[in-house]
């Protein structure tokens, strides 16, 4: 028989549930987010589009059409960004106009390798390809969602973790060193997939470090971690604008250095290692967790062999056969571990659906998130002050989620985000179409920021639900399961501008279609405020038991509490 969900979380209370240990552990893995969102971010200074025009013929030659050189006497030119303008006079006096494509090259404002825009000239009719690069990774990320998950729950969150970090770190300095177009293409598309590896498992691992009460936590420090990695992207790339895009990369991906710390300080998940059986190792790591909380040791031990069904101190090794030696001279039968697959969850007709939902509400705040971007007029002003602006969006989101997340639960965070997401994009939508005044260009401005608002929190409240739909030894393959649905929105996000060409309102008809389906289809979903994360398929069952109000519950700590909707 598997272990329960609320077996291990009575573990988790002797050790204090929100110890020095469970802190630490969360902020180890937390601050990879800045590898995360250094790496995903990054096109943003390293792609950006470099002020152009047509090249004059080399060393003061005339413009050459068909073989013949004009003469300089007999024409006026204009260098365009993609276009040289020629207008001139033919032996019969009439005036001729000619409009020919950059005969000669581009020239740029900037060095030449102050993007890969400029470096690679992609501009004009290859302009297309300055975008192809983000794209490829986003597809990488739905790859990685796709793959990487099964090694996570099958090897342990730390492994996967680790090894994802540190792939990350070499395709991020391979991708400096890049010397084609083709070649820093494919480097985007593998970032994409490790990039997956590093933000899923630390997802996965930081909500299993607590207890359901503290769980909380996992959505404050994740929160306000993710909204600093963002905001530190702007002196990063405002200090080096000067410098090459070479330079910006390596700058970025050093912090993917991190990953040293990570070796030597991290420990696995104890969920992880209950649910797959490596209980000598949980033991270890209890004990450790136990010093460094100042907590009994002995009490922790006794509530850790209850947990697994022995009284005595295990002693993983040796083993005999099937059994573990215990004390002396006695053994016990090894359980037999549950694996799960994809398959499991789409078996069962409850965790189906709310894996269906959940993948809609994944596109649908991806699809918000870019769309905001390709549909809203860009805020006036300089470009690293609104990427400031868009960066600063996640700490009022952080503090609403934190406000309302334990108070109102899950499922009205998740629609109070999508709720506003939808809201402010719907409105900007109408109003650009309805006037392109300065006072309607502020209230876009202000309402692009409310937008961003909304998708924020809604990627981070749908990051901190699904695992929580999910039993431990399918949370990494749901979450990634989630993860690919939002890479699809974030893939189809950027069409949105080409509907817009032929229907004005067509994307915030559609996004805010998307968003109000998606706060109907939240009340569908079971809630998860107060419940312990499942630990088996049985354990999914109990998340749609309803408890009354005014119930009476014993907590794991041994308290009781009056319960309250």
């Amino acid at each position: 028989m598997a272990v329960k969900a609320m077996e291990v979380d009575t573990v988790l209370n002797a050790l204090g549930g929100k110890g020095i240990y469970q802190h630490v552990h969360h902020l180890l893995m937390a601050l990879t987010s800045f590898s995360a969102a250094f790496q995903l971010l990054d096109m943003i200074f390293i792609g950006r589009i470099i002020p152009h025009e047509c090249s004059a013929p080399p060393n003061g030659t005339g413009i050459t059409i068909a073989g013949v050189e004009l003469s300089s006497s007999n024409y006026t030119v204009e260098y365009g960004q993609c276009n040289i303008y020629i207008k001139y006079n033919t032996t019969t006096s009439i005036s001729t106009e000619h409009t020919l494509p950059c005969l000669y090259g581009m020239t740029y404002t900037e060095r030449k390798d102050a993007s890969i825009v400029s470096e690679f000239d992609l501009v004009c009719e290859r302009g297309a390809l300055g975008d192809l690069p983000q794209t490829l990774l986003i597809l990488g990320q739905a790859m990685g969602a796709l793959v990487l998950p099964f090694f996570s729950d099958r090897y342990g969150r730390k492994p996967t973790n680790i090894i994802s970090h540190a792939c990350l770190l070499g395709i991020g300095v391979a991708t400096a060193f890049s010397n084609s177009y083709i070649t820093f293409a494919i480097l985007r598309l593998l970032m994409g997939i490790v990039q997956q590896g590093v933000v899923l498992t630390s997802a996965t691992y930081t909500i299993e470090v607590y207890p359901t009460l503290y769980r909380r936590y996992v959505g404050i420090i994740g929160t306000v971690v993710w909204g600093t990695c963002v905001v530190a992207m702007t002196p990063f790339g405002y200090y080096l604008r000067m410098e090459s895009w070479r330079t910006q990369q390596l700058a970025f991906c050093s912090v993917s250095l991190y990953v040293i710390i990570e070796v030597i300080f991290l420990d696995e998940s104890f969920r992880w290692l209950i649910a797959n059986g490596k209980y000598g190792i949980a033991l270890k790591n209890i004990k450790k967790a136990a010093r460094w909380n100042k907590v009994d040791v002995n009490m922790v031990v006794d509530r850790f062999n209850e947990l697994i069904g022995r009284q005595t101190l295990i002693i993983p090794k040796p083993e005999k056969g099937n059994e573990l030696l215990l004390n002396e001279g006695e053994t016990k039968p090894v359980e037999k571990i549950e694996k799960y697959s994809l398959l499991d969850i789409l078996k069962r007709k409850k965790l189906a659906l709310n894996t269906f939902i959940l993948w809609y509400l994944w596109c649908t705040a991806a699809l918000s998130y870019f769309g905001l971007f390709f549909t809203s007029s860009s805020l006036v002003g300089d470009k690293y002050l609104n990427f400031f602006l868009y960066a600063l969006m996640e700490f009022p989101a952080g503090i609403i989620f934190v406000l309302i997340i334990d108070r109102f639960g899950r499922k009205k965070t998740l629609a109070t985000f999508f709720t506003l997401c939808g809201t402010g994009m719907i409105i900007a939508t109408i109003i650009k179409v309805s006037s392109d005044s300065y006072a309607a260009s502020i209230c876009i401005t202000i309402l692009s920021l409310v937008g961003k608002l909304g998708a924020g929190g809604a990627f981070g409240a749908c990051f901190f639900y699904t695992p929580e739909i999910f039993p431990t030894n399918l949370r990494n393959v749901g979450l990634g399961s989630a993860s690919i649905a939002a890479r699809v929105g974030g893939m189809l996000g950027p069409f949105s501008r080409l509907l817009a060409q032929h229907i004005a309102w067509g994307p915030g008809a559609v996004f805010g279609g998307c968003c109000l389906l998606a706060t109907l289809l939240i009340t569908i979903l079971p809630e998860t405020k107060g419940k312990e994360l499942p630990q088996t398929m049985a354990d999914v069952k109990l998340l749609y038991k309803k408890i009354p109000d005014g119930l009476t519950l014993k907590r794991e700590d041994g308290k009781t509490m009056i319960f309250k909707s």
